[in-house]
């Protein structure tokens, strides 16, 4: 494998993150710590009912099925959120030299059937119904009157921050617009605003032509290992077509995402060997207008590496394979 170390630009942050391969050689010698999986008999998620859900926001059958019983997908508030439940529109406060506003919004828990079945080894039939999931709760969370952001998340594994190992993304709906999306939505209008055309789109030009950190893609969607990655083997899916709002796409789309999901998360978990990771959607913010300029994306990052002090200390990624090498690795 070719030995690469350079400093990149991302085009639409312009962070700069450092590729650095010849980090692969070195001697690790610290085993890696594995937590024990909860068994099934106590996961929270296992039995709805068991765990004493108080309201059910969505539910959705498995494929074919008709009724509650054959539930493939609850909805329901989490337990624990890290927000506070309220529609009460949180004023800007000053405290002192600086600004505060109260930490209200919407958590919710989006918990598939089966407790050992992850994104790696659904059908795509199972994962187009999640993602039909989540849009039914992004607009159902965009009408709240105080939210001016929608995160949809998936961790994947103890390293990624999931405290229960049983498959489940979750959903928040905040009153502002969070640090990585503003700086992406910023990026992508200076781009425009320069060369009047998406900056996204522009990626996907040049990456269709180059071909060298191409994954796979069908007619409605992209997947690459984007130029100036944050971690070893990010993956990004984007949409071939412009559109700034995931919940816009429709029923042909999600078929196409279902189809890109089940294959990239089947090659991570073969290839990778079943890595920790975290996937979350970047879209526009729901209440903004003026965003024909985003593009919105799917992002994925395996949870290999942990941080230095070169990361945390000067705010630079070190990644230790090359996203050419990342998606010679992964292509199919």
């Amino acid at each position: 494998m070719k030995s690469t170390i350079e400093f990149r630009k991302d085009i639409v942050s312009g962070d700069w993150v450092l590729i650095s391969t010849d980090t692969q050689k070195k001697p690790v010698f610290f085993k890696k710590v594995e937590s024990k999986p909860l068994p099934k008999s106590k996961c929270p998620f296992d039995d709805i009912k068991k765990s004493r859900q108080e309201k059910i926001l969505l539910w959705i059958p498995r494929p074919g099925g008709k009724n509650l019983k054959d539930w493939w997908i609850q909805i329901f508030p989490n337990k624990y959120p890290v927000v506070a439940s309220s529609r009460i529109c949180p004023p800007l406060e000053k405290c002192g030299i600086h600004s505060k506003k109260t930490g209200v919004g919407f958590q919710e828990v989006i918990v598939t059937r089966s407790h050992e079945k992850h994104f790696g080894l659904m059908t795509k039939s199972e994962i187009e119904l999640i993602i039909e999931a989540y849009q039914s709760r992004f607009q159902a969370l965009s009408a709240e009157l105080c939210v001016d952001y929608i995160l949809i998340i998936h961790n994947h594994g103890s390293r990624a921050g999931a405290t229960v190992p049983h498959p489940h993304s979750q959903i928040f709906a905040i009153p502002i617009i969070p640090p990585d999306v503003r700086r992406s939505l910023d990026g992508s209008r200076k781009y425009f605003q320069e060369n009047k055309k998406c900056v996204h789109c522009a990626i996907l030009k040049s990456e269709l032509k180059e071909k060298n950190r191409i994954i796979y893609q069908n007619k409605h969607f992209v997947v690459l290992a984007p130029y100036a990655s944050r971690v070893s083997y990010e993956i990004r899916i984007f949409p071939k077509f412009h559109e700034p709002r995931f919940e816009a796409i429709d029923q042909t789309q999600r078929n196409d995402l279902a189809d890109t999901l089940k294959i990239i998360l089947s090659e991570i978990f073969k290839t990778l060997q079943n890595p920790d990771y975290n996937m979350f959607i970047h879209t526009a913010p729901p209440k903004e207008r003026n965003v024909e300029h985003y593009h919105w994306h799917l992002e994925i990052l395996p949870r290999l590496a942990t941080w230095g002090g070169l990361e945390l200390g000067a705010g630079i990624d070190v990644v230790k394979i090359s996203p050419e090498e990342t998606a010679k690795l992964l292509r199919k």
